[in-house]
């Protein structure tokens, strides 16, 4: 998506050049110009702030298995004294049914 918003920055810019160009006129093309690296700006700033939001969530991700895994619950197997994951509904050791 930012690959795309930068491309289309882009030719927005050589439009502009192009258009401004076929004024014939200085001042034409430099408001062309001007609306052209406008839009270009705009373009590359949104595209700099989904891949800013994108790490963001990854990073928010990576925290949340994080988390996750610090804050893990182990139950004991009263058969055979094996510690595990307080979700899992059996031991995956003896395969004994907890009684929940």
């Amino acid at each position: 998506m930012s690959i795309a918003l930068v491309i289309i920055g882009v030719i927005a810019i050589i439009i502009s050049v192009v258009a401004g160009l076929s004024t014939g006129a200085f001042l034409g093309f430099l408001i062309w110009l001007t609306g052209g690296v406008c839009i270009a700006v705009i373009l590359f700033a949104v595209s700099k702030i989904i891949e800013n939001q994108l790490n963001i969530l990854y990073q928010l991700q990576v925290h949340n298995e994080f988390s996750r895994q610090l804050h893990k619950k182990y139950t004991k197997c009263p058969n055979c004294n094996y510690e595990y994951d307080d979700t899992l509904t059996s031991c995956p050791y003896c395969g004994h049914r907890d009684s929940r």
